[in-house]
């Protein structure tokens, strides 16, 4: 079946069942700019992809439609597409397939960025693990270094990490509810945050969000107080991969009320600003 957040999805016995030819006329109604390229690509992780989808569903039949497979899952409010995912028992698999024999730094790059997405933003994915694999078809060895969450397989490993990442007697996800664009919210944009925040003070909770930032505010915002105290300096670092919110939790530092009890009144009656928060992001500053 055809679905507007996908090119293809569907349960892993009709997609063992449906032939490959009628799935890649779907995905190119789908993805219409698609070269003879992509179309060979498809084909190849087509059947990599059924052969997996008949040997799990063999192995569980009671899985075989509850299971589902995404075809060219296009991630909400964005034009990226993710190659393939399965909705398993009890796990998400983000794969990525690449016909070369090694992983780039880009492709690995690519993979990792779609499974933080996922994990990030994706209401379906909050209480469940995400995993990501990045298959090599051009791999003539099955011995690959895995980079972080990012597992690299060779094409013929990939039953394997599926069956080994399944969780008995754990349903897998509702496919229609993953399909679902409003099961999806990202962090609002830079410059939305900012003029929400000196506008209103406050963020709004957004799903997810709270859970990623707060506890580094609260850890920065006691580190502030207690050097206060004491008349002395800290320099705090903040590390994380681009989305993770480091911005977001320098602006509410600076202009969210968390340190307003540490001002200083200026004689006037009116305190100076505790925080101050500069940023070489020149849109941002211009807001």
């Amino acid at each position: 079946m055809q679905q507007g957040q996908a090119g293809y999805y569907s349960s892993l016995s009709d997609f063992s069942d449906t032939s490959i030819s009628s799935i890649v006329a779907q995905l190119k109604s789908y993805v219409q700019d698609a070269g003879t390229s992509q179309v060979r690509a498809w084909k190849d992780s087509i059947s990599l992809l059924q052969k997996v989808a008949s040997a799990l569903t063999k192995n569980d039949p009671a899985a075989a439609k509850t299971c589902s497979v995404f075809l060219e899952y296009t991630i909400p409010l964005e034009a990226r597409r993710i190659d393939a995912l399965l909705l398993l028992n009890g796990v998400v698999v983000v794969i990525e397939f690449k016909g070369r024999p090694f992983a780039s730094i880009a492709d690995i790059d690519q993979a990792s960025a779609y499974l933080r997405d996922l994990k990030a933003y994706h209401r379906s994915c909050s209480d469940v693990p995400v995993k990501c694999a990045l298959v090599l078809t051009g791999a003539t060895n099955s011995s690959h270094p895995s980079h972080g969450e990012v597992t690299i397989l060779g094409a013929e490993d990939l039953l394997e990490y599926c069956e080994s990442i399944i969780v008995p007697g754990v349903l897998a996800k509702d496919a229609v509810i993953f399909s679902d664009p409003n099961c999806y919210q990202p962090l609002p944009s830079l410059i939305k945050a900012a003029r929400e925040l000196f506008n209103s003070g406050s963020l709004k909770r957004i799903h997810r969000a709270a859970v990623a930032t707060e506890p580094t505010l609260e850890k920065c915002s006691e580190i502030i107080h207690a050097t206060a105290k004491k008349n002395r300096r800290a320099l705090i670092l903040i590390n994380g991969v681009p989305g993770a919110g480091k911005t977001l939790v320098g602006l509410q530092l600076a202009h969210a009320k968390y340190l307003n009890d540490i001002a200083t009144d200026r004689g006037n009656g009116k305190p100076n600003a505790a925080a101050m928060f500069l940023s070489g992001n020149g849109p941002l500053v211009e807001v």
